[in-house]
């Protein structure tokens, strides 16, 4: 049986529709404090560390023709990889709250005099069209996605054009941000991809090309979309999407498309959490838990403050980042191309100790210019070579 093999420009396509989103938009409000030329720096440095692991991660499956939970089993075992996936799982969830949460915050826009009270009926109503989409199959209305992306292009476009040319003000925050907090924030919405991205690499004849044009095409979007929420809140002094929006002179058209590309991303995250929850229990099919997923997005994005989602991304690069740096290690140094056990308890411990790492200095406060996910990565990958290399 031969696998269908997928072209550069559609895999490159899908990354660029993962990156237009406001929910980057509004994490590079955040960085206003830094002003334009620190925060901008931060954005570029921080997206080149996530993104280098965004290849790497991408490169692994192509190479190997694997998707992302095949090639996490490659460190940790067939079974072992089952913990990844539930926490992916967990973070898409998450990520689909976020996305239903500022759709429907877009949509307000449309009615200036809406109350809190109708709020949890356009998350309702945005949940419901989403639920469409991935029943209609996600990947149909092929028509209708790209002539929204080439919209949802142009808007951002155009956005880019009015903050680019108004002055700057000075923004009211309650709190400022440190350099290093910033660069890890940026990094980590690359990695919060990464059990993802060898799915859609994993068919590709050209590993190297492909990976490096899904790479290319992702971390420049997002640092586009980090820039751009930075910009926006420098020139409003405001730092909420729908505010940003409303300033910038959005039209009822252009708020529409907003939503359309909402719904088409939020698709994404929905369905990788079916395929993570299907890896642990093949039993499971993939759309209904898509759609659960989703109904679950709509009761977080009703009921909880899914914008302060700041400990969200920290907790994803937790996780993600000494995961990645175990199976770098195991891959292109110690050569293990191969799933050798069910549960790999070295794999898992090395993982274990980075993941301790990360949350204990942050909890204590300690970050270096370059944030905590690089040293993080860079402890793990030494420390997952000098056990495995014990162990034999």
């Amino acid at each position: 049986m031969q696998t269908k093999k997928s072209s550069n420009l559609a895999i490159a396509l899908i990354w660029f529709t993962a990156a237009i989103s406001m929910a980057e938009i509004l994490t590079g409000t955040w960085f206003a404090p830094l002003g334009w030329q620190q925060g901008l720096i931060a954005i570029v440095v921080g997206h080149f560390i996530g993104g280098s692991m965004f290849f790497c991660a991408g490169y692994i499956g192509a190479k190997t023709q694997k998707s992302a939970m095949q090639t996490v089993q490659i460190s940790f075992g067939e079974k072992g990889s089952a913990l990844f996936s539930l926490l992916n799982a967990m973070q898409l969830m998450g990520w689909t709250a976020v996305m239903i949460y500022m759709g429907a915050e877009v949509i307000s826009i449309l009615n200036q005099t809406a109350d809190a009270s109708i709020f949890p009926f356009l998350t309702l109503g945005l949940g419901i069209l989403i639920i469409l989409w991935l029943l209609l199959g996600f990947t149909k209305l092929g028509i209708f996605k790209s002539l929204s992306l080439v919209t949802m292009f142009l808007l951002m476009l155009w956005l880019s054009i009015q903050v680019a040319n108004k002055p700057f003000i000075a923004m009211d925050v309650a709190q400022n941000i440190k350099f290093g907090t910033a660069v890890e924030i940026a990094a980590v919405m690359p990695l919060s991809w990464l059990p993802v991205v060898s799915d859609h690499t994993k068919n590709s004849e050209t590993p190297f090309k492909t990976t490096a044009l899904s790479t290319l095409t992702y971390t420049a979007t997002s640092c586009w979309m980090y820039a751009l929420g930075l910009g926006a809140a420098l020139v409003t002094g405001k730092s909420e999407i729908s505010q940003i929006l409303s300033l910038a002179g959005v039209s009822v058209i252009g708020v529409l498309i907003v939503i359309a590309s909402t719904m088409i991303n939020t698709a994404l995250p929905a369905y990788s959490t079916g395929m993570s929850l299907n890896n642990i229990f093949p039993q499971l099919k993939v759309t209904p838990i898509s759609v659960l997923t989703v109904i679950v997005g709509i009761i977080l994005a009703s009921t909880l403050p899914v914008t302060e989602y700041e400990h969200f991304l920290f907790f994803i690069g937790s996780v993600f980042a000494p995961m990645i740096a175990v199976l770098i290690a195991d891959f292109f140094v110690l050569k293990q191309h191969d799933v050798k056990k069910s549960v790999d308890s070295v794999g898992l411990g090395v993982w274990f100790v980075g993941f301790v790492l990360y949350r204990f200095l942050m909890t204590k406060g300690w970050e270096t210019d370059l944030g905590l996910t690089f040293p993080v990565i860079i402890i793990t990958f030494i420390l997952a070579i000098l056990v495995r290399k014990i162990a034999k």
